[in-house]
């Protein structure tokens, strides 16, 4: 349990810091946040609610998904900005992205 909780404060404070240096805004209210690679990105991708999304159609699921607010893209991911930016279009929902990028 004490295990389970550490995870979930690393995840928040992971996601917060990334946060911190600001969004890039796409449609309808989503937001992508850019996430170094490191111990933010391994408790953001470990996080058991946040799902990591490697393909456009994975994306895609997660985007349509009523229960998934927050998605993690890898940092080699097969998709481009502009492939997030047009899924990101084609579904009407807010959601908060973050997408790992190499340091």
């Amino acid at each position: 349990m004490a295990q389970e909780t550490l995870k979930q404060v690393g995840a928040a404070a992971a996601q917060q810091n990334a946060m911190e240096r600001g969004a890039r805004f796409l449609a309808h209210g989503t937001r992508l946040f850019t996430v170094s690679s490191g111990w933010e990105s391994k408790m953001i991708r470990e996080d058991r609610g946040v799902p990591s999304c490697e393909t456009m159609l994975e994306l895609e699921a997660a985007m349509r998904d009523e229960n998934v607010r927050v998605i993690f893209i890898p940092a080699d991911a097969l998709m481009t900005d502009a492939d997030i930016e047009k899924i990101s279009e084609r579904n009407g929902v807010t959601k908060t992205l973050f997408k790992e990028v190499k340091t």
